[in-house]
Parts: C-alpha cells; sequence; structure tokens
C-alpha cells in the first residue's frame, strides 16, 4: 500500500482535501461544511439504497451525520468551538469518505495529514486540534469497496500538523512562482473564508504578526446584509442565510407565501458589504505599517470567499499588483498538500 497523505481544509463554508497516494498525482474535493444530524435512521438507509441521496452517514460518538453535496440545504456550524463538536469530526470522516470513492481505493493510515484554523483561533486552539485529529476516525466505505473492506474502516492519521489557514495559501501561491522572490520580501495573503476575514504576512518562513490579524467579516456577513434588505421589501420573508446563498446562486426563488423573489437588484449589497470590510483591513494593515515602520511586497487573494470580493480588493488596493490563485477555494489546501507532502519525505 503506497503512503496517502492529504490536506484538509475544513472551514464554515466548505470543507476542501486536497490528497494523493504517496508523491503522487493530486486530487482535489470541495464539499458543503454541513453536518446534518440524522434521527430516523430507517428513512435515510432506505433514500440511500435507492439511489436517491448523495449524502453518507457519518456516526460519531452514537449520534448519526448526513454528509455530501446536498446537505448544503441544511444550516451551518456557526461557532468558535467548531473542532469539538462531533459535527467537524463528522466532515473529516466524510472527507475521507469522499476521498476513497474517488481514488476507488481505501486506507487505514493518513501517512501526513496537515489541517488549518483560522488566525484568530490559532494559537488558542492548534494543540486541541492536532489532538482530535489524531483519534481515530470511523469511516463508511463507498459501495464499490464493501465487498473487501466491509461497512467501514478505522483511520488514523499518523503524523498531523496544524497550521493557520493562510500559509496554505502562501504555499501554493511560492509554489507557482517562476522567478524565486528575494528573502527579506513580505508577502501578505488575503483570505476571505465564509465567517471571517483572515489576512497573513510572511517573510521567508517566518509569519509577520503585526501584518497579519483576522474579524468576522466573512461571506456570511455579506448574506446577513442582503437578508435584511429582502426583509424591509418583503416583510415576511424571513429567509436563512442558507436560503440567501441559493437565491443569489440561482438569482431567483420562489417562496411559499410570499411568491418570486428577484435577487439580481440585492447584487450590489454584496459588493458595498464586501468594500467596508477589505476597507477595515486596509485601515489596519495601513496603522501596523506605519507603527512598525514596514512594506508588503507581494499581496495574494486566496479562500472561499475570494470571488466575493476580488472586486473589493482590487478597488482598494489600486495599484498594487495582485495575486489570485487558480481555484481560491482550494489554495490552502493544496498548500497543506505540499506541506503533507515534505514531511513525507523527511519522515
Amino acid at each position: 500500500m503506497h503512503p496517502f497523505i492529504m490536506g484538509l481544509d475544513v472551514g464554515y463554508g466548505n470543507t476542501k482535501a486536497v490528497f494523493s497516494a504517496a508523491l503522487g498525482p493530486e486530487h482535489s474535493l470541495v464539499l458543503p461544511s454541513v453536518a446534518h444530524e440524522i434521527v430516523d435512521l430507517q428513512h435515510h438507509r432506505d433514500m440511500a439504497e435507492t439511489g436517491k441521496t448523495d449524502q453518507v452517514l457519518i456516526a460519531v460518538d452514537g449520534r448519526h451525520f448526513a454528509v455530501g453535496p446536498s446537505a448544503s440545504v441544511f444550516g451551518r456550524t456557526l461557532h468558535d468551538n467548531y473542532i469539538l463538536t462531533p459535527q467537524y469530526r463528522a466532515l473529516v470522516a466524510g472527507a475521507l469518505h469522499s476521498a476513497f470513492t474517488e481514488r476507488g481505493d481505501a486506507t487505514e493510515t493518513v501517512d501526513a495529514m496537515v489541517v488549518g484554523l483560522p488566525v484568530y483561533s490559532f494559537s488558542r486552539m492548534k494543540d486541541q486540534l492536532r489532538e482530535q485529529m489524531l483519534k481515530p476516525f470511523l469511516v463508511p466505505m463507498p459501495p464499490a469497496l464493501r465487498g473487501r473492506l466491509g461497512a467501514s474502516i478505522t483511520v488514523q492519521a499518523r503524523s498531523v500538523r496544524v497550521m493557520p489557514q493562510p500559509v496554505g495559501a502562501v504555499t501554493d501561491w511560492r509554489s507557482r512562482l517562476t522567478t524565486p522572490i528575494g528573502p527579506q520580501d513580505i508577502v501578505t495573503v488575503c483570505d476571505p473564508g465564509y465567517k471571517t476575514f483572515d489576512w497573513f504576512s510572511m517573510r521567508g518562513s517566518l509569519v509577520v504578526p503585526e501584518l497579519s490579524g483576522a474579524f468576522d467579516g466573512g461571506v456570511s456577513e455579506l448574506l446577513k446584509d442582503v437578508s435584511v434588505a429582502i426583509t424591509r421589501e418583503h416583510p415576511n420573508a424571513l429567509l436563512d442565510i442558507q436560503t440567501i446563498e441559493e437565491g443569489m446562486e440561482r438569482g431567483t426563488l420562489t417562496m411559499v407565501g410570499i411568491g418570486r423573489i428577484d435577487f439580481e437588484p440585492f447584487r450590489p449589497i454584496i459588493g458595498k458589504g464586501a468594500r467596508v470590510i477589505v476597507r477595515r483591513m486596509a485601515d489596519m494593515l495601513q496603522r501596523a505599517q506605519q507603527e512598525k515602520k514596514t512594506r508588503i511586497d507581494h499581496l495574494v487573494l486566496a479562500g472561499g470567499g475570494a470571488t466575493s470580493f476580488e472586486v473589493s480588493v482590487r478597488e482598494v488596493f489600486s495599484g498594487f499588483p495582485l495575486t489570485v490563485l487558480p481555484r481560491p477555494v482550494l489554495s490552502n489546501a493544496r498548500g497543506f498538500w505540499l506541506i503533507a507532502a515534505r514531511m513525507l519525505a523527511t519522515a
């Protein structure tokens, strides 16, 4: 069995993973970070047997959670101790299940795994997360593998490293450079996520803490602004964030008792809110630069919220060269995978 490595970025919006056998070609996946607790197990199993669900049932400490693409219709878990919840463990097991499905094979050992935390909670929770990730995960087997491996297997990570999430994006960015940067150059990553807006700066392998930070100001904040505006126009439309998100993606929604809601007129609210958030971050960066007499040489945009914030970042940082990473939602996970590959090579 070839060694198996994974870079895993469990965000509030999506769970992203990049994985491979040994140092072979990488594979990737993106799942909504929703682990919906199932009470009627028999109904869910009946649906699964008839092929009417793309969700997999994950058991964690005697509770059962549905994880998969269509689970996005249920609510996300948005609180600071998210990593300590059974939902978080269910998402990790769901990512492993999806990885095994794509590979057509499974393993009981993850030889090197790198996971991330938001900047604001890294120092406080990194040890707890590493402890959680070193515990075994019960992972259901894809149907094609059950005949050989059984209904589920226990998967154990052999080596785990926890990083601030934007370190993954910095690593991804550096791997794409065609010419080396100066050893004293400072690279700053803007990493807007679902719940928080993080920024993180490094000089070489060293963190520049005065040019790093985070606050609640991710995509969910923009969706809340849209929700408030819709409620003003449609007082009976008490829509949750997931419904707003779906409406923005589809353009229109028809709601019982309300009728058709056109979301197009509300799109400028996203841009306005994004500019406020980016300006707040830029003001904090500017003050830090003035106080510490430092600078920024390279600006990178990554993360699941990059699409929502790109226009505003370009406006606020006009004249400053900006690199937007390819498939930015996967940038942290891909960087983590590169770090995991180095861990394996030096083990």
